[in-house]
């Protein structure tokens, strides 16, 4: 995926494509082949500022390009396959180019509706149940604000059982309005969480309100839609250093978040490469100059980093609180603790072991002979010392 041409001057929609593009490459592959009907499920297709004919840059052409190819590779397997997509848009104008590029598709089953996601709920449930019972939904909640897909709107959505979910939380327009004194964008936000609970968190600093409200509304998701586990990706403005988005993850299964954690992981250093052309171009724009070193010598990653530190540190506060509370903690269990932190990956907590266990703090229960570290689902256990 390249931003030469598509996604110049919105490297952020190129980091949460690319966020979604190398989860659904795994994802498709993994459930399908298990279940025999994949079902996606866009509720904001657009498309939206896309400069490919073919709209190449817009998430319904990305998602069908990676449910084609496991289709393929699943029929090369003598299994087959079907797809469903359904896609939405409200604006009439962006849905007749939907429609269009729909239309053409003659392998994949597609619906298109011109309409609000909430009104528009009844029918995208009666599209996946006509999928039958061997069909697995996967749906992008995707919008360009808060509104729109406020939590009452969405909870059918979230309890599709089986299914899993992708929200973008549009956490650059809500930080501007979250301890707003207004009624009506105190109720927006009410119904946009689902709860009261993110007004507690007025008179935070910048980055602890925003980390309680993305936490809040990832709490909800998973109470009300029965799931797991979820976790959270940031996505970073491209010129400015600050946050431009979350997108929250949620399964119901420790191979999804094994499977979206490398999606982040990936998709994180190739933020950082467009952050660095994005910040050249503007340097550029205002000296008229050009520069004359690279934009990765020139680029400043302290924002990154200090995410990076901040994350870890939290991350391993978790853990570390759950270890000297309960004795043993499944190795499982750890790794969920670790990786429900955005930029935390499990290479991280391996290290952490690797140094408690240096230090005499911790040891392993339940390795086999010749095993160098814990691994998930062999009931290997960490004991805090």
């Amino acid at each position: 995926m390249s931003i030469d041409g598509l996604y110049a001057g919105r490297e952020q929609t190129l980091v949460k494509h690319l966020i979604l593009q190398k989860y659904l490459e795994r994802f498709a592959h993994i459930v399908g082949s298990r279940w025999n009907v994949l079902t996606y499920v866009d509720c904001f297709s657009g498309p939206w500022n896309a400069r490919s004919e073919e709209f190449e840059d817009s998430s319904f052409a990305i998602a069908l390009k990676e449910l084609r190819k496991a289709r393929e590779t699943h029929a090369r397997d003598g299994r087959p396959v079907k797809l469903r997509c359904f896609f939405l848009e409200k604006s009439r104008a962006a849905h007749a180019k939907l429609k269009e590029f729909a239309d053409r598709i003659t392998d994949v089953q597609i619906e298109t509706r011109n309409a609000a996601l909430e009104e528009s709920v009844p029918e995208i449930l009666d599209f996946v149940r006509r999928g039958g019972a061997s069909a697995f939904p996967f749906v992008f909640i995707d919008p360009t604000g808060w509104t729109g897909f406020a939590m009452e709107t969405i909870t059918p959505l979230l309890q599709l059982n089986p299914g899993e979910v992708l929200i973008n939380f549009m956490t650059g327009h809500i930080r501007r309005f979250l301890e707003s004194p207004q009624a009506e964008t105190q109720a927006s936000f009410r119904r946009l969480f689902g709860s009261e609970a993110f007004s507690t968190n007025q008179g935070l600093a910048l980055h602890d309100r925003e980390d309680a409200a993305v936490e809040e509304y990832a709490r909800n998701v998973k109470k009300i839609g029965g799931f797991a586990y979820t976790c959270t990706a940031i996505v970073l403005h491209p010129e400015i250093d600050r946050t431009h988005f979350n997108l929250i993850y949620a399964t119901r299964s420790p191979k999804g978040i094994e499977v979206f954690k490398e999606a982040e992981r990936k998709a994180m250093a190739v933020q950082e490469a467009v952050r660095a052309e994005a910040h050249r171009r503007r340097r550029e724009a205002r000296t008229g100059q050009l520069d004359l070193l690279s934009s990765q010598e020139l680029h400043d990653p302290s924002l990154y980093n200090s995410l990076r530190d901040r994350y870890l540190n939290k991350s391993q506060s978790i853990l570390l609180q759950a270890l000297k509370r309960r004795r043993p903690v499944l190795y499982d269990d750890a790794w969920v603790l670790a990786l429900s932190q955005p930029m935390t990956w499990e290479r991280d907590l391996k290290a952490w072991i690797e140094e408690w266990i240096r230090s005499g703090r911790l040891e392993i229960t339940g390795m086999e002979a010749g095993q160098r570290a814990p691994r998930r689902n062999a009931n290997n256990c960490l004991v805090w010392i």
